[in-house]
């Protein structure tokens, strides 16, 4: 008789297969997983829990196969070793399921697309489950005591990323951010505010049976409990609220009032910011929403259409190559993505360092090219997603050093974030006009934010 694996569990080792085998993005894979097997809540909740937990700790789990097997992790066969990262990170870090259930559907799992290695699995991990020792992820409060050396396994990090961060931030600072971006980020969505209060929304969620929570950071930011898919429910159809992470809902309201103003979000997909701009402009301003691929700007129209916001326009465009006079423009440009590791923690395996200058190089193209759209007297917003330096504020240093028209201008956020709070530590070394949001400040993503003023 054939033991039962959990759906979730087959799930989650198609998508990692997917995801280290054939190099799929690991959101694009566990969607598609996701999709095709019409889960339980929680089968998915598990499902996406396991392929998101060995990604984060991908290096930390090698170690400890190596540690509990003769071979070498390159002499494993891949179908094997998505099988024992599986396995030891739910031995590590789940605390409610039996280390004998574990190991049992890790057998189980290797009878069905490895049988040759169901003897090896199984002693790797009957192995490891009496280890009286383990090498432990390092903790943020140890931050203040660690050494460089233990940074990379215990937090699970490539070298170089460990070296640039440190380079740029200091050791402390660094293990903080690091700390931060292993550690899960929380569901949200942003309230449809040309429509709906936010307490209007959180009583249509709590009708559907949804108990949410208050953004910290955003007035028109809500969490929801991980379990919950937003697009599920009826407020999304709707038109209710939109997914948007916590640090994005920061940017539209820093252009202020946009009614009767022509505004281009540069590089606009998924959209969340143009939509956003929208909504509090009330549907009475014009914005040209471009993004590169056609069928990501059919999904902004296709959103617009949702939220029942006519004032967007979306376009299949390369920016560099937009044409005519914005009052305000957007540029949230492609970048290497480090701020939202804790999302997609697959990036840190992705990215390097040849990478980050590539887009350098892009970044301040689009850069030169938008300093001519803004009219005088007009914004320009540059913001990433990264905690990386050089996309960020060397590169508007280098901007307002070949474009003297410009100058930047001061930031102000929501009132829900403490003025304390608003210029910690690591922006101390930035003019007034930038601004970092690190994932420890509020466990949302890391963001970096320029607001500039064409003066002439």
């Amino acid at each position: 008789m054939t033991a039962q694996i959990s759906k979730a569990r087959i799930m989650a080792y198609d998508a990692l297969w997917t995801i280290f085998d054939r190099k799929a993005y690991a959101h694009v894979a566990l969607h598609e997983v996701l999709e095709r097997s019409q889960p339980t809540p929680s089968d998915a909740a598990l499902a996406s829990e396991i392929v998101h937990g060995v990604l984060t700790w991908e290096r930390l789990l090698d170690h400890y196969i190596a540690s509990h097997s003769r071979s070498g992790i390159e002499s494993i066969d891949s179908t094997i070793l998505v099988i024992l990262r599986m396995s030891f990170y739910q031995l590590r870090f789940f605390t409610r399921v039996p280390a004998y259930a574990i190991v049992s559907d890790a057998v189980e799992l290797t009878n069905r697309v490895g049988r040759h290695a169901k003897g090896f699995v199984n002693g790797v991990l009957r192995a490891a489950t009496r280890a009286a020792e383990w090498t432990k992820p390092l903790l943020r409060d140890e931050c203040e005591t660690a050494h460089l050396r233990d940074l990379g396994l215990r937090l699970s990090f490539p070298d170089w990323l460990v070296e640039y961060f440190v380079d740029q931030y200091g050791l402390h600072t660094a293990c903080q951010i690091m700390c931060g971006l292993n550690e899960k980020v929380p569901r949200t969505v942003r309230v449809n505010s040309s429509q709906y209060t936010r307490d209007e929304v959180l009583h249509a969620l709590a009708d559907e049976g949804v108990t949410a929570l208050l953004s910290p950071i955003s007035p028109y930011g809500i969490r929801l409990p991980a379990k919950v898919n937003p697009t599920s429910l009826y407020a999304y159809t709707a038109g209710m609220y939109s997914l948007q992470g916590e640090s994005s809902m920061l940017v539209a309201p820093l252009f202020g009032d946009l009614r009767d103003k022509r505004i281009l979000d540069a590089c606009a997909a998924p959209g969340g910011k143009a939509l956003h701009i929208a909504e509090l402009a009330k549907n009475q301003a014009e914005i040209i929403a471009v993004d590169l691929h056609v069928h990501r700007a059919k999904m902004i129209t296709a959103q617009a259409k949702r939220l029942g916001l006519t004032s967007i326009r979306a376009m299949a465009l390369d920016a560099r190559k937009i044409e005519g006079q914005f009052d305000a423009i957007l540029l949230d440009a492609p970048c290497s993505g480090l701020g939202t590791i804790a999302r997609k923690p697959d990036i840190k395996w992705r990215m390097t360092m040849k990478d980050i200058v590539k887009l350098v190089v892009l970044q301040a193209e689009l850069l030169d090219v938008m300093a001519d759209r803004v009219q005088t007297g007009g914004l320009l917003i540059y913001t990433t997603c990264t905690l990386s330096e050089r996309e960020n504020e060397s590169q508007i240093r280098a901007f307002l050093q070949r474009h003297a028209n410009f100058q930047l201008e001061p930031l102000h956020f929501s009132s829900t974030i403490d003025a304390a709070v608003q210029m910690p530590c690591h922006n101390a070394r930035l003019e007034e006009g930038m601004f970092y949001l690190h994932p420890e400040d509020f466990g949302s993503d890391g963001f970096f934010f320029a607001k500039l003023r064409r003066w002439r």
